[in-house]
């Protein structure tokens, strides 16, 4: 993990590297977390996703019980 102030961290197992993403993320704001989204949403679906819907039709399922 690389901190913006140039620190690396290795880990030693993916339960210690779980366990620190956690805490960072219990460490952020609801706006930080909303802001973080946005880049993965951006890095994933492009700059269109915040004006172009992603899903075109959706379908549902019923059931009798």
């Amino acid at each position: 993990m690389a901190n913006r102030d140039g620190h690396v961290k290795i880990f030693h197992s993916l339960e210690e590297e779980n366990r620190e993403e956690y805490r960072r993320r219990a460490r952020m704001t609801p706006q930080e977390r909303w802001d973080e989204l946005g880049v993965l949403q951006e890095r994933m679906w492009g700059r269109a996703w915040r004006s172009k819907p992603m899903v075109r039709k959706a379908t549902w399922e019923t059931l009798d019980w």
